[in-house]
């Protein structure tokens, strides 16, 4: 049987027939990409919303097959961009049995929580931040930041290749798909493929990996469906994250996390 992941990746990603959306010269794509990042730059980064959400997490073997799974229905709330998250119910399946592990996940959930907290009162001042022009100090941290993965500013424009073309969903939608490709390969230089509504300029999904995995990570992919309310708020509706990371002793992951949202609703 097709795992359901992979079922559900294909039909949001139906694709009818790609044919060419703009003649593909540096003027034509550097106009459409002004086009969205203009939009993007139009999203309000202070949003304030909540949802419900199904989180499914697979631990797999090396083969990618399933060895135990979590969902948890939880609730989100976002307040002006700080998100919280509460889970109602949490269930395990491993060995074919599914069990109700809630309690357990939230105690878990809450010693953690702790721990961080502890963590960040026992932490020394920051060191002062490199001068301009110098190279940062130390190892820079992993980020799924999307003002950094995001490839349609200006400024980051030189890293990358563009190419462009034009698409249709189920429901007739004019859609511009994106294909990015690093120039210069680093962990923050994120290559896949952009879908975009080809009248607003929204973000619609992005199919997406580090050009260059992080340390420790052997590989990383992301998808992410996206959609715009009340013409501002940018909100994901599914996120698909496959990792498979780890070195050495350190204990290896293999895992592929779902989670879709529902019952969206702008809060201000």
């Amino acid at each position: 049987m097709i795992p359901f992941w992979i079922r559900r990746m294909g039909s949001a990603l139906l694709i009818i027939a790609a044919i060419p959306l703009f003649a593909q010269t540096p003027a034509d794509i550097n106009a459409f990409l002004d086009r969205v990042a203009a939009r993007v730059e139009g999203y309000n980064p202070k949003a304030s919303w909540t949802a419900s959400i199904m989180s499914t997490q697979i631990e797999t073997d090396r083969k990618w097959n399933p060895e135990k799974t979590i969902v948890v229905s939880k609730a989100v709330t976002v307040t002006e961009g700080r998100r919280e998250e509460k889970a109602l119910k949490v269930l395990e399946t491993k060995d074919g049995k599914t069990q109700d592990i809630t309690a357990q996940y939230l105690a878990e959930q809450s010693a953690r929580r702790e721990k961080e907290r502890a963590k960040r009162e026992a932490k020394p001042e920051p060191a002062p931040r490199d001068k301009p022009g110098e190279k940062p100090s130390g190892r820079r941290s992993f980020s799924l930041n999307i003002s950094e993965i995001l490839p349609f500013q200006p400024e980051r424009r030189p890293d990358f290749i563009f190419k462009l073309q034009e698409t249709t969903d189920a429901d007739g939608r004019k859609l511009a798909v994106l294909d990015v490709r690093a120039k210069v390969k680093d962990s923050l230089n994120w290559e896949g493929t952009y879908t975009i509504d080809a009248v607003t300029g929204d973000l619609v999904r992005a199919r997406i990996k580090p050009s260059e995995t992080p340390s420790m990570v052997k590989e990383l992919e992301v998808e992410v469906e996206l959609e715009v309310f009340e013409e501002v708020n940018l909100i994901p509706k599914r996120t698909w994250i496959k990792v498979n990371a780890g070195f050495l002793f350190i204990k290896r992951i293999h895992m592929i996390s779902e989670e879709i949202y529902s019952d969206i609703r702008i809060t201000h």
